[in-house]
């Protein structure tokens, strides 16, 4: 147990130091490497034997104890920020004050949890480990899940299963090439988006003091695949100071490696390091100077220093969260900055003031034992930014707490307390917003938590859940980015632990950290690794797939096209979400048979926009329309769109030879044609035609190449010509008809000739209107001369 002085600061000063300017560490040279070792090599070592008996306790995990803190005189006993109530002291104290949307004062939203498993398996576990506690870590990347724990390195398919590569290795069998027996714990595991290339960081416990650090990195993104392989270094960090370095925690970024040290000295204390080593060295096996900067020498300073990962292609400077060693309830936060080649610089310590934390109290588990909860570390700190490009750090730890949430020496419960720190690369970091996870009933503890933000700015926190009764298992909680600042859902488990855990006498060893982090497919689910009990007496390290909430679709506008139809329909709903184009997994929409979607833009959580294209031979009718979000959860609208039926205008005009006649009730007949094999598709009869001599008609028929056949009346000749109908039809058609045809037969020959004598001289239309070739009313010279001038010609 931790015990706690509640004295205060002499200075406030340390609260609110800036940057005052970059210093520059001490360069030390790595002690060992480059080497290398594929999978495939990898998996040819033997499994070692790994007794059944009690697994041990690792030597370096006697760790002196920070005995005493004081308390920030700035931090408020509140159990999130913003806080709901203010004037804690004097007169209302007691009285709420409400916030708008919250009907009283509590510290966590009154939902039932949202998200929901996608996957979940068993990772690294004590029976193929001689270490006790498991310490457990992982990444999720593109094609493969990476899971360690002390002793033991498991890779998997993103869906737990396993290939001929994957890995399944000893800790000290995968560092091998670096050394025999060197006693490989504390690995760390890290997925670079800016490469595509897997990290591992840990520690040796073959050398006290003078141990080293080990740092191996994959020269592909399949770990899983036979080829891989895995090049590594090692090296003393300390800077002449002679200790057992420990707790060493990874980060990533652009520009370099990170680690975070605790060095416990040899001639007593504690000195806090980060060392940085220049990425792009280490990845094309140059010379790579490892910086080491120290954070704390065991006053005042950044305690159990975490380096964050970060995937924004263009940083320029790495970002390093502690607990402050001196006082309760303040976070120490440096900047350091990389000059290429190899030059690293650090700021001055920069202070973030938090609610009142404390030490956090051993956790009740099953049979009467109880297990470590550490102290007030952070466990696990990282870079997140939503789909705005607004960059977070989020971080966590557990403290002993009230109830309510509010730090107590006294309190029944230990909190995940969480935090998300704002401008982490510019100006001061602030905190953004801050809650603490706890059973308002004290019966549940939620510990060793690390929390994640996703793109959509929804957050999930994990870890392990238990109480007396209940064996150890996973547990978590969860915020949606509506909802208020500084609230989460009430601690859940989402995979229950099963059977006793009685390792050692006394407290229980229980994992140093936890990893959650975000999908580099999508920016949207979880993958959290956590401990929790599987069997009597077995830790495991337990791989969890968390999906953030799922999409709705509501509303199509519009909700009707044609057949032929291109263009944008729009899409409400909730959870509707994209990654931007860095992430292979994007958000889908399909709208059935015949219906293509050339593009989607997110708009909003309730809006995309899908640009379709329908084609015209699309079956008329309603159609399902399914988005499906980049993490594989969808929502249909049924019957949500519906498609109509494509109408084609054909228009044209004709020039009726010789008629002086009105053509507005003259008879019209139109066959739209097959082109190859004249093939008779559709007839259209008019009555006459419009002003202008113009006709129209409408079609169904798709769109290419026809023959349209025209023939007015008993008079004129039939005239054929290719046309291409498109989506609008076809338009500005223009044919000439040559008049002669008594008959209609589509020729003018000596039969029209005798049909016109026989008539000759008659007036008006009835039996007489074919010989009328003029249209003047008369049949007279005048028709006479039209037929002999066309005399001899057909129609088409």
């Amino acid at each position: 147990m931790k015990s706690r002085l509640t004295t205060s600061l002499v200075a406030l000063g340390v609260l609110t130091s800036l940057v005052t300017g970059q210093t520059p560490g001490v360069v030390t040279k790595l002690f060992k490497g480059p080497v290398s070792i594929t999978n495939a090599q990898l998996s040819l070592i033997p499994q070692k034997a790994v007794p059944l008996k009690k697994r041990v306790r690792k030597n370096e995990e006697s760790e002196r104890e920070r005995e005493i803190k004081g308390d920030n005189p700035a931090a408020q006993a509140v159990s999130s920020w913003p806080p709901f109530r203010t004037n804690l002291n004097g007169p209302g104290a007691n009285r709420p004050i409400v916030r708008p949307g919250i009907e009283a004062e509590k510290n966590f939203i009154d939902r039932l949890p949202m998200f929901a498993v996608g996957a979940s398996w068993g990772g690294p576990a004590g029976s193929e480990s001689p270490w006790t506690p498991p310490d457990s870590t992982g990444d999720a990347g593109l094609t493969s899940v990476f899971a360690g724990a002390n002793g033991r390195l498991k890779s998997y398919t993103r869906t737990g299963g396993t290939t001929a590569g994957s890995i399944n290795a000893d800790t000290d069998d995968f560092f091998s090439p670096l050394g025999a027996n060197l006693g490989i714990v504390d690995p760390k595991i890290a997925f670079d988006r800016t490469t595509n290339r897997w990290f591992v960081a840990a520690i040796t416990t073959d050398a006290d003091p003078g141990n080293r650090v080990v740092v191996a990195w994959s020269s592909i993104e399949d770990i899983n695949s036979p080829s891989n392989v895995w090049t590594m270094v090692s090296f003393i960090p300390g800077n002449g100071n002679l200790g057992f370095s420990d707790y060493d925690m990874l980060g990533v970024d652009q520009n370099g490696v990170y680690i975070g040290i605790n060095l416990f000295l040899t001639a007593g204390g504690i000195n806090t390091l980060v060392c940085a080593i220049p990425k792009a060295n280490l990845l094309s096996g140059g010379s790579t100077p490892v910086t080491t900067f120290i954070t704390c020498t065991g006053g005042a300073g950044m305690w159990s220093p975490q380096p964050c990962t970060n995937d924004d292609p263009s940083a320029t400077s790495a970002f390093i969260v502690g607990v402050d060693n001196a006082v309760f309830s303040l976070l120490k936060a440096r900047r350091i900055t990389f000059t290429a080649p190899t030059t690293f610089t650090t700021s001055a310590d920069l202070s973030i003031t938090v609610p009142t934390t404390n030490f956090p109290r051993t956790v009740p588990i099953i049979n009467g034992e109880f297990a470590d909860a550490l102290d007030d570390r952070l466990f696990y700190a990282r870079v997140f930014r939503d789909q705005n490009g607004n960059s977070a750090v989020m971080t966590s730890h557990n403290i002993r707490t009230t109830t309510a949430g509010v730090a107590s020496n006294t309190g029944p419960i230990n909190g995940s307390r969480w935090y998300q720190l704002s401008n982490p690369f510019s100006g001061t970091p602030t905190l953004a917003q801050s809650g603490t996870s706890v059973d308002s009933t004290g019966s549940r503890f939620l510990w060793i938590p690390s929390i994640a933000m996703n793109r959509q700015g929804h957050a999930f926190l994990g870890g392990s859940i238990a109480n007396a009764t209940t064996s150890p298992g996973v547990g978590g909680t969860e915020r949606l980015a509506t909802d208020v600042a500084g609230l989460m859902t009430a601690p859940a488990t989402y995979v229950a632990g099963s059977g006793n855990f009685n390792l050692l006498s006394g407290t229980e060893r229980w994992g140093d950290y936890s990893v959650t982090t975000l999908d580099p497919r999508d920016g949207q689910s979880f993958w959290t690794f956590q401990e929790y009990v599987s069997s009597n007496n077995n830790w495991q390290v337990r791989v969890v797939k968390l999906l953030a909430p799922a999409p709705t679709v509501t509303t199509i506008s519009p909700a009707s096209v044609s057949q032929g139809f291109t263009g944008n329909l729009t899409v409400t709903g909730t959870q509707l979400f994209d990654g931007g184009s860095t992430f292979p997994d994007r958000l889908l929409a399909t709208l059935g048979a015949g219906v293509t979607v050339n593009s989607i833009t997110w708009n909003s959580s309730t809006q995309a926009t899908v640009n379709v294209s329908v084609a015209e031979a699309a079956t008329v009718g309603t159609r399902t329309v399914t988005l499906t979000n980049p993490d594989g959860q969808a929502s249909s609208l049924t019957n949500g769109l519906s498609i109509t039926q494509l109408v084609k205008n054909v228009t044209g005009s004709l020039t009726l030879s010789n008629y002086l006649g009105s053509s507005a009730n003259l008879p019209f007949t139109i066959e739209l044609r097959n082109a190859t094999t004249n093939a008779v598709i559709q007839t259209v009869n008019l009555s006459g035609l419009g002003a202008g001599n113009t006709f129209a008609f409408t079609t169904t028929q798709l769109s290419g190449s026809y023959k349209l056949r025209v023939k007015a009346g008993k008079r004129f000749l039939g005239v054929v010509n290719n046309i291409n109908l498109t989506l609008s039809g076809a338009s500005g058609l223009s044919y000439t008809l040559t008049n002669g045809d008594v008959d209609g037969n589509n020729t003018v020959n000596n039969t029209d000739f005798t049909l016109l004598r026989a008539v000759w001289g008659s007036t008006g239309n009835g039996a007489n209107d074919g010989a009328d070739l003029n249209g003047d009313g008369t049949v007279g010279n005048l028709d006479f001369a039209i037929l002999r001038a066309n005399l001899g010609q057909s129609g088409q």
